[in-house]
C-alpha cells in the first residue's frame, strides 16, 4: 500500500509541478511587455493609405461637373485628418467663372472642399467676360466657403494690364474682385 501511496504522491507533485509551470509561463506571458515591430512615433506619421495616378471628379446635385482633380499619388494621413496631393492638378467651375491650378504639393483636410496647392503654383482663374489672370505663388489656398484662391509667398498676378506682386494676392472666382496687400508693385496699361 505504501508503494501506491508514494505512487499517488509522486503523480500529486506532478501535476502540481505542472500546474505551477503553466501558472508561470501564463503570468510571464500577461506580463511581458508588448513590442511593436515599429515605434509608435514611426507609424504615426506614415499614411494609413495611398492611391496613384489619381482622377477624381465631383458634380452638384444636379450633376453638373463642379470639380476635377488628378494627382500622381494622394496620402491619406488618418491622425493629421488630412490627404496630401503629389504633383497635383486642380480644375474647379463655378456659374460665373472657374480656375485650374497645378503645383508640386497639394493638401485636402478631411470633410473639407478646401485645397491647399504648394510648391510653384501655378493657376489661371477664368471670369465670364474678362480676360484671364494667371497667379504664381509658393502657396495658394482655395476656400470654397467664399470662392476665393489666396496667393502668398512670391506672388504674382498677370493680366492683360501687366504684372503685379504683392505680399498676398486674393481673387473671387464669381467676381473680378482682387485684392492684394504687403508691398504692391507692379505696371499697369490701360486698354482703350
Amino acid at each position: 500500500m505504501s508503494s501506491q501511496h508514494s505512487n499517488k504522491s509522486f503523480r500529486m507533485v506532478i501535476l502540481m509541478t505542472a500546474f505551477a509551470v503553466i501558472a508561470m509561463a501564463f503570468f510571464w506571458y500577461k506580463t511581458a511587455p508588448k513590442v511593436n515591430l515599429l515605434s509608435t512615433d514611426s507609424l504615426s506619421s506614415t499614411p494609413d493609405y495611398f492611391i496613384t495616378d489619381i482622377k477624381a471628379q465631383r458634380f452638384d446635385a444636379r450633376g453638373k461637373l463642379i470639380e476635377t482633380i488628378q494627382a500622381e499619388q494622394a496620402l491619406h494621413y488618418i491622425q493629421a485628418a488630412k490627404t496630401r496631393l503629389e504633383q497635383p492638378y486642380v480644375d474647379r467651375y463655378a456659374t460665373s467663372g472657374s480656375w485650374h491650378a497645378e503645383a508640386q504639393q497639394g493638401a485636402i483636410e478631411d470633410g473639407s472642399n478646401d485645397i491647399l496647392l504648394t510648391d510653384n503654383v501655378i493657376a489661371v482663374k477664368k471670369y465670364q467676360g474678362s480676360a484671364d489672370i494667371l497667379l504664381n505663388a509658393d502657396t495658394i489656398h482655395y476656400l470654397d466657403q467664399d470662392k476665393s484662391l489666396t496667393s502668398q509667398g512670391n506672388a504674382t498676378l498677370t493680366s492683360t494690364q501687366g504684372k503685379t506682386s504683392a505680399g498676398t494676392i486674393t481673387t473671387y472666382i464669381n467676381s473680378e474682385e482682387v485684392i492684394m496687400t504687403g508691398s504692391v508693385r507692379g505696371n499697369y496699361e490701360t486698354i482703350h
